[in-house]
């Protein structure tokens, strides 16, 4: 498209503090000129500026996505993505077939396997791998990547060390194939990550920034590196030039110094304070009802949050970790206060990554001291079984799962990711997961939902000024809807369909 044009008959939804609406706007040099009517752009028109007709479709911001992951991303676009799959049997005949068809040194890697999805109820063990692949090492990760199953081959490739906290071992004491974090984040995915060559990554980022397109994405917040991909940060920073979108980089390790020399200011994400609910080791503050001697797994002490978050602010730096139940949210949130109140920084935009059961008493002391929520609301339809839930937690802890509309009326800034792979790059499903909020009392509206992939999500990363909003001045990041999802039925908002991408001002080829 041509770098100067006018777009005309359109239903745009600016998502400015006004909740603008227009029907024409003009870009130039990729960036947006002006924000009307049909009437406003006409002097343009007559200056012979090129114009593009939406026949009244629906104009919004380019989605963001705060929360995902190109290097995993790419690794599951590369490998068995059994997500769809109901049974074990099936996964391991994908298993047999893939690796017939796979270099001999080459690994066989499986993602998104749930033992709710397969009518077995449960995950591979090792002698279930080993019958599929004897001679190839296999590593078959579950939905929530924290935790995996390896058959014997890959356990003699690894050689995990006894004792491995996270390393489940039979009654013969020796592995069973499942290894749950921590050590599936400090050994097994670093270990799997660095037998791939960097431009078979480089080639998954790029296929990972071309799924987020066609789902209306201009924005992807890449939490890299650490256990999950160690030196990934580096690869992107030192390759965004070459990726198809707008990137905001987070690196996942705690080398501040790192960090700085890499030239980010932000630092943290998927830096695990707890597991994950899935897995049973999100950290909690009372039992898991079905399992009472079971309270989760936090991965650090508090002295040594607090010395990490203390040193990144004073730093500059803007921080995320990951958090998914109330007890990491607890030891989070104190480390983040301690370092605001001994080194006030009031614009640091520090980030709790999920936040998906805490406390209310934490929600008003989020809101108090300025900490975004960083929310995936396509883990309800994806992740979430609530009666499953409801005999883990209860039905009064149950009640604050995702409570974004107490978030909002409190105050708290939130924003809206996937976690892909984890679910997929989809803004418009995690959209109306948010209005469709299985606790009718912490339902937004569509607007409210939009906010979190767009103008929020923008503050979030400190590009406001710059994107999340179509307003005169700020980059031309557009997607075109088929439907407005303000207006449809709310159980429709998850399938409108992307017409058109537009990034920095040209139409992006999908």
């Amino acid at each position: 498209m041509h770098e100067n044009y006018i777009i005309t008959n359109v239903n745009g939804i600016a998502m400015d503090d006004a909740d603008t609406r227009f029907s024409a706007l003009a870009v130039e040099n990729g960036r947006i000129t002006l924000v009307g009517s049909a009437d406003d752009v006409a002097p343009l028109i007559r200056d012979g500026h090129p114009v593009l007709s939406l026949d009244g479709k629906t104009m919004l911001p380019g989605f963001m996505d705060t929360h995902q992951h190109l290097g995993l991303t790419g690794q599951v676009l590369n490998g068995l993505n059994f997500l769809g799959d109901d049974s074990l049997d099936t996964v391991y005949a994908r298993l047999t077939e893939a690796a017939k068809e796979a270099p001999d040194d080459r690994w066989v890697l499986g993602y998104s396997l749930n033992e709710y999805n397969v009518r077995e109820g449960r995950l591979p063990l090792k002698e279930d791998l080993d019958a599929a692949c004897p001679n190839r090492p296999v590593m078959v990760v579950h939905t929530s990547w924290h935790l995996c199953a390896l058959n014997s081959r890959a356990l003699e490739i690894l050689d995990l060390p006894r004792g491995l906290p996270g390393l489940d071992v039979g009654a013969d004491g020796m592995p069973t194939g499942l290894v749950r974090d921590p050590g599936s984040l400090t050994h097994v995915f670093p270990a799997v990550s660095s037998l791939t060559p960097a431009e078979a990554k480089l080639a998954s980022f790029r296929a990972a920034c071309e799924a987020a397109l066609r789902q209306g994405i201009t924005t992807l917040h890449c939490l890299e590196g650490g256990e999950f991909g160690p030196g990934d940060t580096r690869l992107v920073v030192e390759n965004r030039d070459k990726l198809p979108l707008n990137t905001v980089i987070w690196n996942q390790v705690m080398d501040i110094e790192e960090t700085v020399n890499l030239g980010l200011k932000r630092i943290g994400g998927c830096i695990c304070a707890d597991g994950a609910i899935d897995a049973r080791t999100a950290a909690v503050f009372e039992p898991y009802l079905d399992q009472p001697d079971n309270r989760g797994t936090l991965n650090f002490s508090q002295q040594q949050m607090d010395d990490f978050i203390l040193a990144a602010h004073k730093a500059g730096l803007q921080t995320a970790i990951h958090c998914e139940t109330d007890r990491a949210i607890e030891q989070v949130l104190l480390a983040m206060e301690r370092a605001i109140a001994a080194h006030p920084r009031k614009d640091h935009r520090h980030r709790i990554e999920h936040c998906e059961i805490p406390t209310p008493g934490q929600l008003d002391r989020m809101a108090e001291a300025g900490i975004i929520a960083s929310m995936q609301p396509a883990f309800f339809p994806f992740l979430v079984d609530m009666d499953d839930y409801e005999l883990r937690f209860g039905k009064d802890r149950l009640r604050w799962i995702h409570p974004y509309r107490t978030m909002l009326d409190k105050g708290i800034v939130m924003c809206g990711g996937s976690d892909c792979p984890i679910t997929p790059h989809t803004p418009l499903v995690g959209i109306q997961a948010a209005v469709l909020h299985p606790i009718k009392e912490e339902r937004l509206t569509p607007l409210e939902a939009i906010r979190m992939f767009t103008s929020d999500a923008a503050y979030s990363g400190f590009e406001e000024h710059e994107r999340g909003s179509i307003e005169p001045g700020k980059v031309a990041d557009l997607v075109v809807l088929d439907d407005d999802p303000t207006t449809v039925a709310p159980e429709k908002i998850g399938s409108i369909h992307v017409d058109r991408v537009i990034v920095a001002g040209r139409t992006v080829e999908r």
